[in-house]
């Protein structure tokens, strides 16, 4: 069964297991592919954590029966627990809000992220994304003194003081200097039920739509500014550069924000700890030599790297030009402007 026998979350109606590190996760799989990414995510933590570990599956109905087996089977290979919450009753009650928001282009999957201290009767819990490999003991992170503010987080990528992204942030009220990954976070449950409320939130969004370039993300890192203490980078590293030795990333939290493993690899350190954690999950571990050949060769054939035919090459070439010529910094800030003026003239 692995290092322990299956834990129980919880000893008693209303009393946790303090020893026990709780994480959660969020899948909304409409397509069925995703809760791999989340067994891969598990599998990373169990491998490296020797305390006793309960993920929290925050899931609605488009996960399937099947796909909720072998999340199952992926913890108990490892002798650890995991538990699903269904967040449709919760979604449901949000009704008017995520219709808004749906129709609006954002992923319905955002607002599980929103609604865990809700739907957790924890006081603290580690949210992860399910595009992290953990390559850690994550007791570490877990041990990480909140010190009474509501979550912690690590530092997103740093953005020149006069980019689109960082005038998105100041016009949202977030402090650049201070703005977190959301990928990663140290959640005090008990103080966030305090001050935050999913409708106020979702309103929030709305009112600065044309604004947000990262959705909950910017919710946070404004909501809750000088309420978020900064985690060691380490704790989300975020684009791991390729070092050819698997264990030079020992100690991380390694997060591909960018491009996935699964879809366009690059060699980097969390395209190889993915695969790896991968192959000890049911969906790696059952297949047939020839089976995982396919596999990757098809995973590999979409990596930037990878051209079979002088056109294909080409073809990835003008890509990057038209993206560097129509959607570069300057066009994007031109373009925050005149949406931030166009709805301020809404208003009069």
């Amino acid at each position: 069964m692995g290092f322990y026998e299956l834990e129980v979350c919880t000893l008693e109606a209303g009393k946790v297991d303090k020893n026990i590190v709780h994480v959660a996760l969020a899948v909304y799989d409409p397509k069925g592919t995703y809760s791999q990414h989340a067994g891969v995510v598990m599998a990373s933590i169990f491998e490296r954590t020797e305390s006793p570990v309960c993920v929290h599956v925050l899931h609605d109905k488009t996960m399937t029966e099947r796909n909720r087996s072998l999340l199952r089977e992926t913890a108990e290979l490892f002798g650890r627990r995991v538990e699903f919450h269904d967040v449709s009753p919760h979604i449901e009650r949000l009704e008017d809000e995520t219709a808004q928001a749906d129709r609006e282009g954002y992923p319905i999957g955002m607002l599980f992220r929103l609604v865990i201290p809700e739907i957790l009767s924890l006081d603290k819990v580690i949210y992860l994304d399910c595009d992290v490999v953990v390559n850690m003991d994550i007791r570490v992170l877990w041990d990480v003194p909140l010190e009474g503010y509501s979550m912690a987080g690590a530092l997103d990528v740093p953005q020149s003081r006069f980019s689109s992204s960082a005038l998105s942030m100041r016009l949202l009220g977030c402090d650049a200097e201070k703005y977190v990954n959301s990928g990663v976070l140290l959640m005090n449950l008990a103080k966030i039920r305090e001050k935050f409320d999913v409708r106020r939130g979702l309103l929030w969004i709305r009112r600065n739509r044309h604004r947000m370039k990262y959705h909950d993300q910017d919710l946070i890192n404004s909501y809750f500014q000088g309420d978020i203490k900064i985690l060691d980078g380490r704790f989300n590293k975020l684009g791991a550069a390729f070092s050819g030795d698997i264990n030079a990333s020992t100690g991380c939290i390694l997060h591909a924000a960018g491009d996935k493993p699964w879809a366009a690899p690059k060699g980097s350190d969390v395209d190889r700890l993915y695969w790896s954690s991968f192959l000890k999950t049911p969906w790696g571990n059952k297949l047939t030599p020839e089976e995982l050949v396919d596999l990757l060769f098809c995973v590999f054939q979409k990596s930037p790297f990878t051209h079979r035919r002088t056109a294909q090459c080409y073809g990835r070439i003008f890509h990057r030009l038209g993206k560097d010529i129509f959607l570069n910094d300057a066009f994007k800030t031109a373009a925050l402007f005149l949406k931030t003026l166009f709805h301020e003239a809404k208003k009069k």
